[in-house]
């Protein structure tokens, strides 16, 4: 229901800004129809998920075609997110004419940690301020010669380059904590490019396709020396999507353990589709798994220690998995 007043409240102020590219008569009632068959259509040939969630698309269409056929002006958008809604999916995305996104649900987990995290509470367990790179994409610092980087996306471009000059400038520490929580994920080939800096040769990482079929890939170390002493990746329940493939990968590290709670399950890979009247929609059309083989949707990843936080303990100036993590490498003998 929050979201839908949200989708609701951006369509008002689309209108009240006049904006000339959302259609405001709205197409013809074949138009919004076709909408409407194509849209369920590429979820029907495309999502991964309808065996694991229990779901009847074809029900789904019984109940949602019939809302289709009465649509006016911009109301398709509200079908298209209801009927999408049952997927319960963050990674399905309707896109208004206007270019704005919408996304059809939070997951649970989301609004029991995002506000168990604070930028300016970590900051108060540094001497020193810390650093922004990469666009102020990153944060990170040391403490107790205990390395850290924060960063709450997994986007791709030309500011994760930066990272290199980052583990050259913790390169000496005793350990590292890499802070993903509340990071809502992005692209693999960017987690792979920050992984490949904590290896010193080809390394073989493994995943499973959604046919269940183990495979492997190849990865190549930035630099002549990888980085080998403890990492620690800090997770919560609004980490999600990269954010999750990211840890499960490097724990398959010797060196490497997940810490905090446990994260959003968002295990899909989303394309984004064009419908033919320009209408576009993002939906996953594969997935990812722990290494297991546990599906990553709904499920989430499992930290290796689990550190719960809340809210209070944010208000309290307390950042509990910060601090459990900075008393365990002080810890770990080297």
């Amino acid at each position: 229901m929050k979201d839908k007043v949200i989708l609701l409240f951006i369509l008002f102020l689309i209108l009240q800004q006049g904006c000339s590219d959302l259609i405001i008569d709205g197409p013809e009632k074949e138009t919004k129809l076709g909408d409407f068959e194509e849209a369920w259509g590429i979820a029907k040939h495309y999502y991964p998920f309808f065996e694991f969630k229990k779901v009847n698309w074809d029900s789904i269409h019984t109940v949602y075609r019939p809302q289709a056929m009465k649509c006016k002006g911009d109301e398709i958008y509200m079908v298209l997110y209801d009927m999408f809604r049952q997927l319960k999916d963050g990674h399905i995305d309707i896109y208004t004419e206007g270019g704005f996104s919408v996304k059809t649900f939070f997951w649970p987990r989301y609004y029991k940690d995002k506000d168990s995290f604070s930028p300016e509470v970590i900051r108060k367990y540094f001497p020193e301020p810390l650093k922004l790179a990469g666009e102020d994409r990153f944060e990170y610092g040391i403490t107790n010669n205990i390395g850290y980087v924060r960063f709450e996306t997994f986007s791709d471009g030309s500011w994760i380059k930066s990272f290199t000059d980052i583990m050259a400038y913790l390169s000496n520490t005793t350990g590292i904590v890499i802070d993903i929580r509340n990071n809502s994920g992005g692209s693999a080939s960017t987690a792979d490019f920050i992984m490949s800096h904590f290896i010193n040769k080809t390394q073989e990482f493994y995943s499973y396709d959604k046919h269940k079929n183990r495979y492997t890939y190849s990865l190549y170390p930035i630099g002549a020396s990888g980085y080998l002493k403890p990492v620690i990746i800090l997770v919560n329940g609004a980490s999600f999507s990269c954010a999750e493939l990211f840890p499960e990968r490097m724990r398959q590290l010797n060196n490497v353990t997940v810490l905090g709670d446990t994260t959003g399950g968002g295990g899909g890979y989303g394309r984004i589709y064009t419908l033919t009247s320009g209408k576009r929609l993002r939906i996953p059309d594969n997935y990812f798994t722990r290494n297991d083989g546990t599906i990553v949707e709904w499920n989430g990843i499992l930290p290796d220690i689990l550190v719960p936080q809340t809210v209070q303990d944010i208000k309290s100036g307390h950042d509990k998995q910060l601090e459990y993590v900075i008393n365990y490498l002080r810890a770990v003998k080297h």
